[in-house]
């Protein structure tokens, strides 16, 4: 049997079809009734963890068949069931093609082919969401490769994701946010747009130098190059709309001028929103009081109960337990899982090599040694080395 955490949406105006699913789907499944497309849609906004939606074919509102086309866009891994009385053939094919119905079932619905079609779309729901699970794993790993590839070529753009990631994932637990696979891959993906600028217009706007008017066509012109890369990326077509909308002010400002305000702007957009500005305005160690004075002056800018919350989480102590150990090491004694404490820069010119807050791995301890045989890189380095690496590194293990 089924266990009772499977989330079922029934969406029908008929009552008696919201107490029948209740009665009989009681002891399996939490079930939401509504009775317009509507509210079902908001629903699932905030729910996107669905299993199954169940749709009557005249539903109040959008109709059946384009409310479980919403339903798929919103919760594609929910499994899609079209119930009606209409037996025509017109209906059918609304529900199949455009409604894109995993099941068609007749109403009135017999309570054993009703508690049938049930298996069979919590069946596919569990398939649709392994092979999601795998696809998105198996994409993490690129987009970290990729990401890993790019720092090493836009060190400058790229130098923010590690420590931003974790400050990300500090908010999305106390906001209770069950999944951050999305959260995580924007905020990753997040340089892209800068990547993709010429350094000379970068470099001028983080000055906060005067642009020319092609300059700032050019610089506008970033968040619509990151969405169109990313857009036509199987499962990344929703971080590349956070990514887009990641420089809109909560008030209405900045980027799209014609976009969306206040709590119309994707959650993961807002955080992206607060992080970014934040890590701008904070010093080499990290987040203090003054950076979020820095963005209290234009406050109007950012969700508020966000601006809040990432006060309250990133400015609290680390216990000193937790900390790692911090270490100052030569490049031959450099270990994956070390984290860069400071910028790694060349021993002549000081160009960025590798930023502060980029966890090592073999590839880039390989890349800072042959920087240091061909140009040399400034030692010794510093790096915080968490207790696990610290008593193999004594021992000798």
């Amino acid at each position: 049997m089924e266990e009772k955490t499977s989330l079922i949406v029934v969406a029908d105006p008929d009552p008696n079809v919201h107490s029948g699913f209740k009665n009989l789907l009681q002891d399996r499944c939490r079930v939401a009734c509504f009775d317009n497309s509507e509210d079902a849609l908001r629903f699932l906004q905030q729910h996107p963890g669905v299993a199954v939606v169940f749709s009557c074919f005249n539903l109040p509102g959008l109709g059946g068949s384009a409310f479980l086309s919403a339903a798929q866009t919103i919760t594609p891994q929910a499994a899609r069931v079209m119930l009606t009385g209409d037996k025509s053939k017109q209906a059918v094919k609304e529900a199949l093609n455009e409604g894109h119905a995993f099941l068609f079932l007749e109403k009135p619905c017999k309570t054993n082919d009703l508690l049938e079609a049930l298996d069979l779309a919590l069946a596919h729901h569990r398939q649709k969401a392994r092979d999601r699970a795998l696809l998105e794993r198996t994409l993490a790993g690129s987009v970290k490769l990729l990401i890993e590839t790019l720092g090493l070529f836009h060190p400058e753009a790229f130098r923010r994701t590690g420590i931003v990631r974790k400050q990300a994932l500090k908010i999305a637990r106390v906001l209770g946010l069950e999944k951050t696979w999305e959260l995580e891959m924007a905020v990753m993906l997040s340089p892209l747009g800068e990547a993709v600028l010429p350094k000379h217009v970068l470099a001028r706007y983080r000055a906060a130098r005067t642009l020319t008017e092609q300059e700032r066509l050019v610089l506008e012109g970033a968040p619509v190059q990151a969405r169109d890369l990313l857009r036509n990326i199987p499962q990344l077509e929703r971080v590349s709309e956070h990514l887009y909308f990641s420089a809109r002010g909560y008030d209405g400002s900045g980027f799209p001028k014609d976009g969306p305000t206040g709590e119309e702007i994707p959650q993961i957009s807002r955080i992206l929103k607060v992080l970014t500005d934040l890590w701008y305005a904070s010093p080499e160690s990290g987040p203090d009081a003054a950076a979020f004075e820095a963005l209290m002056i234009n406050q109007v800018k950012y969700d508020p109960v966000l601006l809040d919350l990432a006060r309250k989480v990133l400015l609290d102590d680390v216990p000193e337990e937790k900390r790692g150990f911090v270490s100052e090491c030569h490049i031959p004694s450099l270990q994956p899982g070390d984290v860069l404490m400071d910028d790694v820069l060349t021993e002549n010119s000081h160009e960025l090599v590798l930023s502060r807050g980029h966890a090592l791995t073999q590839t880039t301890i390989r890349r800072l040694q042959h920087f240091h045989q061909t140009v040399g890189v400034r030692q010794p380095v510093r790096v915080e080395r968490h207790a696990v690496a610290q008593d193999a590194l004594r021992t000798g293990n």
